[in-house]
């Protein structure tokens, strides 16, 4: 018996996102990016001007503005598709494409923010007073001048913008080198032949047969480990190219650079990155005696095949089976405690609109995520399985999608964003939500070890797995710094040695294999991106359990902060939800949250 993958258009409709919503067809498509590329010129006659008066400053902005999401727009229809079905030519050509009109985008806006700063302050109140659409860019003009000091010549912007492009091809490369050239063997057993890929395989590294599991693991790191050397040329090239624009730009480091500004102006101090390391370190105990637990729960033996770090642990207790449907409505319920508002919308986004991707088919790239922009469905990438981890994961990114949704329905196109430091606090604090309800409701114990294993696999990844590779993005950032170089085997001993560390001996480690984990996580893309899923998890944490706790006030807050988008720094919006990450407490109620599972799994499996 041979299991195989539909191909794309023979998926059902209904396991589908809403793409058609974007543009009608891909000739469609090509018409907006045409028209956008057109347009950019329109930029040019304000070069040089924007100090003259209020409107024509104000006029620039909106224009650039709208163009930002014209090609917007192009680029999430065609990354959508090329999510979808990595193996197909046009959709690489599209996203080449679209990628392109952005940095094009990028180059012709390039001069607008270094004139912005040359206007006198003074200049600036006054406009602002006197015209009221322009005193909504108040915050904005705030925040450019923190980056004052880092931002060059328009002619240098210029050059920044235009290389931005060729500089992110690494990104690019890896994905292709992953996502449409990968292959993997299949797994046999019992007479079946399993396909591994992209979409399939956390389904088999949770599977009840040890060997499935092994062998799909061994499968997909030695499918990774085939591009070793392309893949460490790429990081390399990547990491390169951010420090390049860090110094360019005249930051101390790229940690510095990515500290202030992500997609947007953040200013987070470093103390934050700092205090999560060294509680992580401090707090590396808890995660040993769940090792100890859990291998005393699965007989004496845990291998890194059962610990896969971009995938769930292998369970202690099969998952119970639920549909997609079945997951959206425990979702649903279980954020009830946020009212009517927040529940309306994202009802009908599951099942009105159709804003989730979450059929499996061959070509399907690897993860789950949610993208749009302000006009667009908060659409929602991933691929189902029939178990708490898919109900898990939708309720994940319903929690990135639920924000963006409020953030651009609160505000202007300027700030219809959000910085990527708050984004992994609402996607956890769903989970979370989610989580306590079904823990609440649970009374046969088997059954509540299922959650508790849901919860397990949430924590390993943000509270164990991303502050690992935290560790191991300062190291390699701060070792190209001081001139020196990436290899394949440098890469995949540090990492080994780093999560060997985290598992305090409890587990038997494939140093090879496990080591090649660098290669599954496309973060590394996104300078220091990682370290946000740990203080994201912290917080949202900390959130939910004030909602639960305070009832209506709390949740009036947690709406308003995800309405604040961009209109305020990120520590300030959780400020207005009620958290301060620059104190260690959240992270360290985070790992008192942990702290207390383990002691429910030590009493539930002795």
């Amino acid at each position: 018996m041979v299991n195989t993958l539909p191909r794309r258009s023979e998926l059902p409709k209904e396991q589908t996102w809403n793409i058609e919503a974007l543009f009608a067809s891909s000739e469609e498509w090509q018409k907006a990016l045409e028209a956008a590329l057109a347009s950019l010129s329109e930029l040019e006659p304000f070069r040089g001007r924007l100090g003259e008066s209020a409107q024509m400053l104000l006029r620039a902005l909106q224009l650039r503005d709208r163009l930002q999401l014209e090609v917007g727009k192009v680029l999430v229809y065609a990354s959508l598709n090329h999510s979808t079905d990595g193996s197909d030519p046009l959709y690489t050509t599209m996203l080449t494409q679209a990628r392109g009109a952005l940095a094009r985008l990028g180059a012709a806006a390039a001069y607008i923010e270094p004139e912005v700063l040359g206007i006198p302050l003074e200049r600036l109140e006054t406009w602002m007073q006197a015209e009221p659409q322009l005193a909504l860019y108040r915050h904005y003009f705030e925040a450019l001048q923190t980056r004052k000091p880092f931002v060059r010549s328009g002619e240098v912007e210029a050059v920044l913008a235009e290389v931005g492009d060729p500089l992110a091809g690494h990104s690019a490369t890896a994905s292709a080198a992953t996502n449409a050239d990968m292959t993997f063997r299949p797994v046999e057993y019992a007479g079946q032949s399993f396909p591994v890929a992209h979409a399939t395989v956390g389904e088999l590294l949770v599977h009840p047969e040890p060997a499935v599991r092994k062998a799909a693991w061994e499968s997909y790191a030695d499918g990774h480990l085939a591009f070793k050397h392309t893949l460490a040329s790429t990081l390399q090239g990547s990491i390169k190219a951010y420090a390049f624009q860090a110094r360019t730009r005249g930051y101390k480091s790229s940690l510095e650079m990515a500290l202030s500004v992500s997609r947007t102006v953040d200013n987070i101090p470093r103390a934050v990155f700092d205090n999560l390391l060294a509680i992580f370190r401090a707090n590396l105990p808890t995660w040993h005696r769940f090792w100890r637990l859990r291998k005393k729960a699965m007989g004496g033996k845990l291998h890194t095949f059962d610990v896969p770090i971009y995938d769930s642990p292998a369970p202690i207790v099969q998952s119970p089976k639920l549909t997609f449907a079945e997951a959206c409505e425990i979702i649903c319920r279980g954020m009830e405690p946020l009212g009517r508002e927040y529940v309306e919308p994202m009802r009908r986004g599951l099942f009105v609109e159709r804003w989730v991707d979450w059929g499996q088919n061959q070509g399907k790239r690897a993860g789950a995520y949610s993208s749009g922009l302000k006009g667009t469905f908060p659409y929602i990438f991933m691929s189902w399985s029939d178990d708490l981890y898919s109900l898990s994961t939708l309720a994940h990114e319903l929690g990135h999608s639920m924000h963006s949704y409020f953030t651009r329905e609160a505000q202007p196109a300027i700030y219809a964003r959000y910085s990527l430091f708050i984004a992994e606090v609402a996607s956890n604090f769903n989970q979370a939500m989610v989580r306590s309800m079904l823990l609440r409701e649970a009374q046969d114990p088997a059954y509540r070890l299922a959650v508790l294993e849901e919860a397990f696999s949430n924590f390993h990844r943000y509270l164990f797995v991303m502050p690992t590779l935290a560790r191991f993005e300062l190291e390699l950032y701060e070792r190209i710094e001081r001139g020196g170089a990436l290899t394949a085997s440098f890469l995949i001993e540090r990492l080994a040695e780093l999560f060997a560390e985290g598992y305090g001996g409890e587990v038997e480690i494939d140093k090879e294999r496990l080591g090649s984990g660098w290669m599954n996580f496309s973060h590394l893309y996104s300078p220091f991106y990682v370290y946000q899923y740990a203080t994201g998890i912290a917080a949202a944490n900390a959130l939910a359990r004030d909602v639960l706790e305070q009832g209506e006030i709390a949740a009036k807050r947690y709406l308003d902060f995800l309405k604040a988008g961009d209109s305020v720094y990120p520590l300030e919006a959780l400020r207005i939800a009620g958290i301060d990450m620059t104190r260690p407490e959240p992270l360290e109620r985070g790992f008192g949250v942990l702290s207390s599972m383990v002691d429910e799994l030590e009493a539930l499996v002795g």
